[in-house]
């Protein structure tokens, strides 16, 4: 093909559904899914020139990952859902269409793809890496929903119409395919449900979650203190009355050990990683709780300081070589 396409990382998307998974979605889910969908619709009729990567439901509800030369805030949420509701009250058929690799990859790189319309000089960089990812043999199909097309292997809604009621939530950032090294990308998070009842009940679920939260109950109690700056998030720094709490649980603990027969002993807060290995610990927790301190203060100095510690053990080497006579 004579249109370049941009440098992606293509890296396995180890999340990626199989087919099965997909057609075994549940009601639910598809309305999420076709949801996105409509997401991405009213982005691009807000900002054209925003590139789409992924747009899955999940547990809770859905979320689409994008670049876009606006930098999306909540602030924005009531215009794109203006534009949401006017896709929905559009009823829209979500279509199905089956392409050949060829034409998948012509219609990526002319932006057509992701996209209201092809868009020259803004190929959809993100959908030519997914294309990789698509085994050989496997079907490749969009979804159209008016004039958005999506590489998308479904299933959806039959039409933007029976998407229920929704919501935008929140916005944040993501590496593309989790990978820090890829394009930081915003994530735009929504969630849907049948009807306006369902969704009322689900934030009032929220709210009353947030008025029972632990972190928010014992900082008011007085029994411990979280401070994200200086110790960190989910590290409480333990008042007088919490303290006594905690005493008294370790108390409770020991007392059922001990009358279950149980005895106790003591390791060393630090060891050899021999012992971590033979634990079985170590390679499933390396990278989480075993990760060499670092000192924030020193991390920018670091490189300049093993390439001198590089050089003196050279000169080290060099000096005793000369001196044994080599």
């Amino acid at each position: 093909m004579s249109a370049e396409q941009p440098p992606v990382p293509a890296s396995p998307n180890a999340d990626r559904k199989t087919l099965d998974q997909r057609n075994a979605m549940g009601e639910l889910e598809r309305i999420r899914h076709s949801c996105a969908h409509v997401l991405a619709t009213a982005i691009l009729r807000l900002w054209p020139d925003a590139q789409f990567a992924y747009g899955p439901p999940v547990e809770n509800g859905f979320y689409y990952d994008l670049e876009c030369s606006h930098r999306i805030s909540p602030e924005d949420f009531e215009k794109i859902e203006a534009e949401m509701k006017k896709e929905i009250k559009a009823n829209n058929t979500f279509e199905k269409l089956v392409v050949t690799r060829e034409q998948a990859i012509a219609d990526a790189s002319s932006g057509r793809l992701g996209g209201l319309g092809e868009r020259p000089g803004n190929a959809s960089k993100f959908k030519l890496d997914l294309l990789k990812q698509i085994p050989e043999g496997e079907p490749i199909s969009y979804y159209k929903n008016g004039d958005f097309i999506d590489l998308c292997a479904g299933p959806h809604v039959m039409r933007t119409g029976n998407i229920g009621a929704f919501k935008l939530t929140s916005v944040a950032a993501a590496y593309y395919k989790g990978d820090e090294k890829g394009p930081q990308l915003q994530r735009i998070y929504g969630t849907a449900f049948k009807n306006k009842t369902a969704l009322d009940e689900y934030f009032k679920m929220i709210e009353e979650a947030k008025r029972r939260d632990h972190r928010k109950i014992g900082a008011e109690m007085g029994l411990f203190a979280i401070d994200t700056e200086f110790v960190g998030p989910g590290m409480p720094l333990w008042l007088p009355k919490g303290t006594v709490l905690v005493e008294e649980l370790e108390k409770l603990a020991k007392e059922t050990e001990f009358a279950a027969g149980y005895v106790r002993v003591r390791t060393p807060h630090l060891a050899r990683e021999k012992m971590y290995k033979t634990s079985g610990h170590l390679p499933y927790y390396a990278e989480s709780m075993f990760p060499p301190m670092e000192m924030d203060e020193h991390r920018a100095n670091r490189k300049e300081i093993e390439q001198r510690i590089a050089e003196l053990e050279k000169q080290l080497a060099d000096y005793a070589k000369k001196k044994s006579g080599g």
